[in-house]
């Protein structure tokens, strides 16, 4: 607040009121959020079949955080409550249908945070970190009907059976709050979460102005900051994208050959940050091969989403500096900590970490005849 505070007075004291026009120093142009950075990376898309069914890929990146993921079962009828921001009781709804979902211990009140997931009616969330202001807080009247923001996509998925169904029920009797979270350095629930359904709706939920907002989102993809509508804005510096390679051409008098494949890839961003993986995401969902067969369909969901899955030490970021008894500087790396495949037609959802060449596989089938919570731990 004491910055939006200093920069408001800055550009009072650069408005010249004759000519109606403010000047802005350069400084003020980068100074949108200080020192929040985003600690973990992800990419969340979806793809179709042939038959229009979808499905659903995410990848985790993490800098830490191996054995600390769960698969976690929900029935239908499960009792859910949360604490509210004086550690009250909050919001207590009960699950109108079984969810799925990967669980992470990141706030300190609830240790089955739900990271991704989907529900028996094939509706799908995937929590990304995106550094912005909280929301707005809570009176102490609004404490009883409040879920954390962090709660979000597990509360969506116990309550609705389709994207159109959270559009009209996100304002009833139910109110969010942003937890401060020890586990990213006291940030205030710095998350927004991607939407889906099995007729192929999408939508982005994001914090702005301290308040939610939803946006509709055909690409069905989504990564971290900026928010939402700015990577929008960007996809038009990439109007040009096409998987259909250009392998002869002619610049003035010189005829051109490509030797090999895979030319059209070369108008994509090669780095890995959110701006560069979103537009990755939408040309590789947009293009990704379409079949028939579901479980072939899932393995293709498997080959796009390998695109995305970052290798330990490939980037690194310095965690502390050499110090001057010759201490050595220490490095924190961002990598792949779990990727998931989802069929939001037949409830399957498959897990594969970091370490393993494999996926592991859950089905609602599986855990049909379960009334209490299951948890089991991946690894």
């Amino acid at each position: 607040m004491e910055k939006e505070s200093n920069l408001n007075n800055s550009i009072e004291a650069n408005f010249n009121s004759k000519s109606n026009v403010v000047f802005k120093g350069f400084n003020e142009l980068q100074d949108k959020g200080g020192d929040i950075i985003a600690p973990f990376a992800c990419t969340t898309l979806i793809v179709k079949d042939t038959n229009n069914n979808v499905y659903h890929g995410r990848g985790m990146e993490l800098t830490f955080g191996e054995g600390l993921s769960s698969l976690t079962y929900y029935p239908k009828g499960f009792n859910f409550q949360h604490l509210a921001p004086n550690q009250t009781k909050g919001l207590a709804y009960t699950a109108k249908y079984a969810v799925m979902a990967v669980t992470t211990p990141i706030s300190a009140f609830d240790p089955k945070c739900a990271m991704e997931g989907f529900n028996d009616a094939g509706l799908a969330f995937s929590l990304n970190m995106m550094p912005a202001p909280p929301l707005k807080d809570l009176t102490q009247d609004q404490y009883p009907n409040s879920v954390p923001f962090a709660s979000f996509g597990e509360w969506t998925l116990a309550n609705f059976a389709t994207v159109a169904e959270l559009k009209a029920g996100v304002t009833n009797g139910v109110v969010f709050w942003s937890e401060e979270l020890a586990m990213l350095g006291g940030l205030k629930t710095p998350f927004h979460f991607a939407v889906y359904d099995k007729t192929g709706g999408s939508v982005v939920v994001e914090v702005k102005n301290g308040a939610l907002i939803i946006y509709d989102n055909p690409t069905g993809v989504m990564t971290n900051g900026p928010e939402f509508p700015w990577h929008i804005e960007n996809l038009n510096n990439y109007a040009h994208m096409t998987n259909v390679e250009t392998v002869v051409g002619q610049v003035g008098d010189v005829k051109l050959r490509q030797p090999d494949s895979g030319i059209a890839t070369s108008v994509l961003p090669a780095s890995a940050t959110s701006v560069g993986r979103f537009v990755k995401a939408v040309y590789y969902s947009a293009f990704a091969n379409r079949v028939e067969n579901p479980d072939i369909q899932l393995a293709e969901l498997g080959h796009v989403m390998n695109n995305f899955d970052r290798p330990k030490n490939i980037t690194k970021e310095l965690a502390a500096a050499e110090k001057p008894d010759g201490t050595p500087a220490k490095y924190m790396t961002e990598f792949t900590l779990w990727i998931v495949l989802t069929d939001l037609t037949r409830g399957i959802m498959n897990v594969r970490l970091y370490d393993s060449l494999n996926y592991q596989t859950f089905t609602f089938e599986q855990f049909k005849d379960k009334t209490d919570e299951v948890s089991i731990l991946l690894k």
